[in-house]
């Protein structure tokens, strides 16, 4: 069997992906490199980490955090299910979402208004009728 060698990436200049929806290209300072669907979202999970542990390293740092900068938000249902889908709008008109079961909004909603009460932000009171999921 042969060694694989390395593959470096340190620009991209261009994504696209395939016309049949299969790869991921990255186009920059190196050959056009092809990532295939099924690691996307081993990627996605992982790229994060990737981050922050590098970040640590870099700045000897242990206690150093990464979180993508969010620029709005979107919730609502999943298909009618009992799923809510609450999706973050990031830079460069891009987005990553995530579902969660319904019965876990509300303590989502307690946990994120105690974050914001504890930096001194006006907690606006939800009724329940004036929240709708699409």
């Amino acid at each position: 069997m042969s060694e694989r060698a390395t593959h470096v990436v340190d620009s991209i200049a261009d994504l696209q992906m395939t016309e049949d929806g299969l790869h991921l290209l990255l186009h920059g300072n190196q050959a056009t490199t092809a990532i295939h669907r099924s690691v996307l979202d081993q990627l996605l999970v992982a790229l994060p980490n990737a981050i922050e542990h590098s970040d640590r390293i870099i700045n000897q740092n242990e206690h150093m955090a990464f979180a993508f900068q969010s620029y709005g938000w979107e919730i609502g249902r999943l298909n009618g299910t009992q799923t809510a889908v609450i999706r973050f709008r990031l830079a460069g008109n891009m987005g990553i979402s995530f579902s969660l079961p319904c019965e876990q909004i509300a303590p989502l909603i307690e946990a994120l208004s105690g974050v914001a009460a504890s930096a001194g932000a006006t907690i606006a009171q939800v009724n329940s009728d004036a929240v709708t999921l699409q």
